[in-house]
């Protein structure tokens, strides 16, 4: 069998695939319910018989074996023999004698020279048979690439295929550490890869258990609904570097393809060279679950699965692209994300960025998980993993809405984490949550093995049988080692290449005196990883410093780069045969090939030992390889490995260069793209530090720009001492202009109205700044009503006369003055709404119209026009214009994307559009509102909208309570993850109040109290709404449990001026309290004669009547039902009778069961009461007590049908 691999064939396979370059985007039609989309793709399927493709053949592991030739004779081949009996447990078996022809290479673009092809390629290539066109590669190691294994094709060397099934798979190919490979096993070598995971059974009984549950083949899960969302499963192993947490996690492997028909396991690694570098290992994982689909999967299904991602994240596909080029293999990615994309829909956009990431990552999880179902994913060196990666963590396990079950196992150094790491914190924090969110969470800590263990692992690598033979030497490297597994098998392998441990007459010997004074002084694992390193040529342990200098793993373009340009320079006899030095690194198990074109370490402790090697690699020397490649590497190329090349050059300590500066500028911005505000925010710090003296006058924008983006980040971090450091150095410089400084004092308004709690302060120092850039649009503060009703009256004569086209074709703001006054006014509107000043806020609503007319749309357009909107509706109920607003509100919208359209959405339906639209007509667009409101990173609306679409419709509708509360259950994980306190006060008090509902009266039931909420918690504490929101609940609560004298007393005392409707003047939640109001002002007035009660009850009558004339379609029910309580007062019976049959009619017709109920309750009481008409009452009474069943109030039902048999 011939194992040559054609150099024609493998010329147009060795291509460097370092080259991507900005990823065009476009604008494509929203996806609201995205699983309906998905669900399609459920029934594909990846290739049925995986274990029969990927399987590995034990006669091609044999013909690679015997196909070792012997190294040369050169000093390159005895270095060759040294290192290889240096080989770690990760091992690719290769031919040292195959070669490749040359092959071009370019970095974007930059000029080829006559370095040898790609050397990752080699390194996959070197494996290849071409009769077989395919062969498994199996490693074995603690790192994340443990006991994984990899299919490279010879007709198509492009990815790393993992071998996904059968179950020899998962065993290593033998590890040759013999100096004669044509020894027979057993006798000149060290067996290392049948090691396995040896004495970790009960460790990985845990793991299987968990998996097995998760997809649902445990006995203990029989019992339960296999349709339901499954509950996802977090494990964190942790230990000692080396003890083997990732081969603990690469266990599950076969698990995954074995048990299920569809599961994945995929992995990324955090390293602490990229400590800084957001989301690294998750798009490390990400990428190969893409890489996988691509394997899998067919074209048209790819292309399926392309077009739902693209359909449901639009602009974020692009977003993820720049993190994860592997995305590019979804059908016309590329070319569709950017057609037709306006611009303006995101340029300007300064929405939650972090919300954004999180979308996009919950919805590309969602969506492949509809595919590959369960996914594992593996993250390793979490103690390393920056906040945002540990935030995205949390956001995928918490997800309730994802319908596919995910496991995630995070490895992490317990050494290396205590109480003050961000990752001990958030584990804490992920404990606290996992029964609310629905996931399980499992902790494994590994612990060294003992003498025994130690013993079974060193009778395995001498192939010995006999546990007393083994036992002296066992005793000294567990004495040396303490039962680290990774430093006991570098240990061995230390013996061996000392001689400490040979073989005699086809015996392993050794002499434990020798061993132990040999020894003595080895100190740790880096030490040993360092002894054959040290025996290698000069030019290839320079190659391993600058290779650990890059980082974890790092594309072959870039070291080659730094190997021409920076280390011939300091070496003049290296050799220039790059590739042929990787080769030896490569037998010698210290690098691998992780994809073509890239290349990883098999450890982080060997990284660790060739960054210490010598004493080369020092601050000066990181700097200056750190400025050879940010001036050699093309702008494509630069911006891929920015964070990279500016950590290298940050360690230098160097200031006073511009360039470099600029360059940590660049690398903020970025971070902050990602939500990586952390990280963005050591880059601002390190670009200041680079800034001259003078650079106030010598670079000006670039030193502001820098200022503004620290307090930028350190606002939104929360260190506002910090924050507003960076904010007064700046303002007390005379250098800048009051419009310069302008985004600065927009910061400080931010701090003064939402964490100082001074909305008063903040309005007058926003008005300042905005006079100082000569926008003085304040007439007198005493004058203030009379400016703004003279203002609205302006601004709407304007708006009558222009038609919805007129803002379809209008153009978009540019003038950097007038987008800036706008958002100033925005500052300003929020601090003047949370400081009660209702004049102030549609002032400058009337004014940001004003300046949209006049000067182009701006973002924040829309949903002011739909404010301008519900203004009109609230003060004119002008159905017509309020409506022709909120035309000119979504036409404006529609030219912006997702960018606030959440507000425009929820201010357009909530002020206006439910007045004019039936209830039911605005479920979808609150559906919508929510899914572009998470998209954009707005939580706090997008939630409101979710709110209005769960609850305050459904209610206000009559829907049946049960279903209403169970879904209220389901959505409660959402709403508590935005922790925004404006959106889960309502929440908690009505979902407590129609819990309440579904009670018998009494009065512990009338009280807003129990498990959902509790008037006494400190939970929402000064939140503006608290008042009101509780007042609406206990009022619905004493209505319905005919309580009207409380509701009565209430509505006269405390509750006076506090209402629902007075609080939150305009929304549409208060005509359903007014008019109940009403209904406990008629009841009281019937039963007393009190003519105050009368009184409040007309005025009821007339308000709701008003509303109903002006064309409210929701509301006729309501004012038939109060003109029916003022007949009864009035005595005109027969009218009552007949408009108390309209009102239930209307009710009934209309599905309204809980105002059906109430109707029917009161026509049943005035019957009996007025007319003693047992009958009639009695037929109302049983009607009132059916739809109070079917609308769930089966505790009030029960006492009606009591308190009427009674009577």
């Amino acid at each position: 069998m011939s194992n040559t691999v054609s150099p024609d064939s493998l010329a147009s396979c060795l291509k460097i695939h370092d080259n991507p370059e900005s990823h065009p985007a476009s604008t494509t039609t929203e996806t609201i319910e995205f699983e309906q989309t998905i669900a399609s793709l459920s029934s594909e399927r990846p290739k049925d018989d995986q274990a029969s493709n990927f399987a590995i053949s034990a006669t091609l592991e044999s013909d690679l074996v015997k196909h070792q030739a012997d190294l040369e004779s050169s000093d390159r081949g005895v270095a060759r023999s040294l290192v290889s009996t240096a080989a770690s447990s990760k091992s690719f078996t290769v031919n040292p004698d195959m070669t490749v022809p040359p092959l071009p290479e370019r970095i974007d673009g930059e000029d080829s020279d006559d370095e040898t092809a790609d050397a990752s390629t080699l390194l996959l290539q070197s494996t290849t048979t071409s009769l077989s066109g395919s062969v498994s590669i199996v490693t074995d190691d603690d790192s994340a690439n443990s006991s994984s294994s990899s299919s490279i094709s010879s007709d198509q060397l492009t990815t790393k295929k993992p071998a996904l099934a059968n179950s020899d798979a998962t065993k290593p190919i033998a590890n040759n550490c013999g100096k004669d490979s044509s020894t027979p096993a057993g006798i000149d070598k060290l067996d290392i890869n049948s090691l396995g995971v040896i004495g970790r059974n009960h460790e990985i009984s845990i793991l299987t258990r968990c998996f097995r549950r998760l997809s649902n083949t445990d006995d203990e899960n029989d019992s339960h609904d296999k349709t339901s969302v499954p509950q996802n499963e977090l494990l964190f192993i942790s230990g000692y570097s080396g003890i083997g947490k990732s081969t603990l996690a690469q266990c599950i492997q076969k698990d995954v393809v074995v048990s299920t028909t569809r599961g994945v396991f995929v992995s990324g690694k955090y390293a602490f060279s990229s400590i800084d570098e957001p989301y690294s290992g998750v798009a490390q994982a990400f990428g190969e679950l893409c890489n996988k689909l691509k394997e899998y999967c067919a074209p048209q299904v790819i292309s399926r699965i392309g077009k739902t991602i693209r359909d449901s994240m639009q602009e974020e596909v692009e977003m993820l692209m720049g993190l994860i080029p592997e995305l590019c293999i979804f059908q016309n990615a590329e070319s569709i994300i950017h057609a037709n994309k306006d611009h303006h829909s995101s340029a300007n956009a300064a929405g939650n960025d972090h919300g954004r990431w999180k979308f996009a990552f919950r919805m590309l999880t969602r969506i492949l998980g509809a595919h590959f179902s369960p996914i594992v994913m593996v993250l390793d060196d979490l103690q390393w993993a920056d906040i945002s990666s540990l935030d995205l963590m949390d956001c995928l396990i918490s997800d309730v809405q994802n319908r596919h079950p995910l496991m995630i196992i995070g490895c992490y150094r317990s050494n290396e984490v205590d109480e003050n790491s961000m990752l001990y914190n958030r584990i804490r924090t992920l404990q606290g949550k996992r029964r609310k969110f629905r996931f399980r969470i499992t902790d494994i800590e590994l612990q060294n093995f003992d003498i025994d263990v130690v013993n079974k692992m060193i009778m395995t690598m001498l192939s010995i049988d006999n546990e007393s033979k083994t036992r002296d030497l066992s005793n000294v490297c567990y004495m040396r080692t303490l039962g680290n597994p990774f430093f006991l098998i570098e240990f061995i392998k230390m013996l061996y290449v000392e001689s400490l441990l040979e073989t005699r007459s086809g015996k392993w010997v050794w002499d434990v005196t020798r061993i132990e004074d040999a020894t003595m002084s080895t100190a740790n694992v880096v030490d040993l990883l360092q002894a054959p390193m040290r025996k290698l040529p000069a030019d290839i342990q320079l190659l391993l410093q600058y290779a650990a200098c890059l980082g974890s793993s790092f594309s072959f373009s870039t070291l080659k780069f730094v190997w021409k340009n920076h280390a011939l320079l300091i070496l003049e006899s290296a050799n220039r045969d790059m590739a042929g030095n990787l080769e030896v690194l490569e037998e010698a198990n210290l690098l691998v090939a992780s994809r073509p074109g890239e290349l990883e370490w098999v450890h982080d402790k060997v990284q660790e030992a060739a960054l210490s090697l010598s004493d080369l690699v020092t601050p000066r020397f990181q700097f200056g390889l750190g400025v050879c490649l940010y001036e050699g590497l093309s702008e494509s190329r630069l911006e891929k490995q920015l964070f990279d090349v500016a950590d290298l050059i940050n360690k230098g300590n160097v200031t006073e260069r511009f360039d470099l500066a600029e360059l940590n500028l660049r690398a903020a911005k970025k971070a902050r793209k990602m939500a990586a505000f952390q990280s963005g925010e050591r880059y601002v710090a390190n670009g200041i530090k680079q800034l001259p003296i003078d650079s106030w006058t010598t670079d000006r924008d670039l030193t502001l720009e820098l200022y503004s983006l620290g307090a930028e980040m350190n606002v939104t971090l929360g260190r506002i001492s910090a924050a507003e450091e960076y904010i007064r150095v700046v303002l007390d410089r005379k250098e800048y202009s009051p419009m310069e400084t302008m985004q600065l004092k927009m910061m400080k308004v931010t701090i003064l109205e939402s964490v100082e709690l001074r909305p008063d302060d903040a309005v007058n120092y926003a008005v300042q700044a905005l006079k100082d850039i000569g926008y003085d649009f304040v007439w007198n503060r005493r004058l203030m009503p009379v400016q703004v009703l003279a203002g609205v009256m302006q601004t709407v004569k304007r708006l009558e006369k222009l038609p919805v086209d007129h803002f379809e074709k209008i153009g978009y703001m540019e003038d950097p003055k007038q987008i800036g006054i706008v958002n100033m006014l925005s500052k300003l509107q929020i601090a003047a709404y949370n400081g009660n000043d209702i004049f102030f806020n549609f002032l400058c609503l009337c004014k940001v119209i004003e300046l949209t007319i006049d000067h182009g749309i701006h973002a924040l357009s829309a949903a002011r026009f739909a404010s301008l909107g519900g203004f009109v509706m609230n003060m004119k109920t002008d159905h017509a214009l309020s409506s022709h607003l909120c035309d000119i509100a979504y036409s404006i919208q529609k030219r912006f994307g997702v960018r606030n359209a959440a507000e425009t959405t929820h201010i357009s339906w909530g002020f206006v559009l439910c007045y004019v639209h039936p209830l039911y007509e605005a479920l979808d667009p609150m559906l919508e509102g929510y899914n572009k409101g998470m998209r954009e990173g707005d939580s706090e609306r997008a939630t409101l909208n979710l709110l209005v679409h769960f609850m305050f419709l459904p209610y206000i509708m009559g829907r049946p309570l049960g279903p209403i509360v169970k879904k209220l259950g389901k959505i409660a994980p959402q709403l508590e993850e935005s922790k925004q306190m404006k959106v889960l006060l309502p929440f908690r008090v009505c979902w407590q109040m129609m819990i309440n509902l579904q009670l018998p009266p009494s009065s512990a039931s009338k009280k807003v109290e129990g498990e959902k909420y509790s008037q006494s918690s400190e939970t929402f504490a000064g939140v503006p709404s608290k008042v009101a929101n509780e007042n609406l609940a206990r009022g619905e609560l004493l209505l319905f449990f005919a309580d009207h004298a409380a509701r009565t007393e209430l509505l006269m005392g405390k509750e006076k001026g506090n209402s629902y409707a007075e609080q939150l003047q305009g929304y549409f939640v208060g005509r359903i309290e007014t008019f109940h109001r009403g209904i406990a002002w008629f009841a009281m007035a019937r039963r007393t004669g009190n003519r105050k009660f009368r009184s409040e009850a007309i005025k009821v009558k007339k308000q709701v009547s008003k509303w109903s004339k002006a064309g409210d379609p929701n509301v006729k029910h309501y004012d038939l039902m109060l003109n029916a309580e003022l007949a009864v007062l009035d005595k005109k019976y027969d009218k009552a009778d007949e408009m108390f049959k309209e009102a239930i009619s209307h009710a009934v017709r209309n599905d309204h069961l809980h105002h059906a109920a109430l109707f029917h309750e009161r026509f049943a009481e005035y019957r009996l009461q007025v007319h003693d008409d047992r009958d009639d009452g009695q037929y109302h009474m049983d009607q009132a007590i059916r739809y109070y069943t079917e609308w769930g109030a089966i505790g009030k039902a029960a006492k009606l049908k009591k308190d009427f048999e009674k009577m």
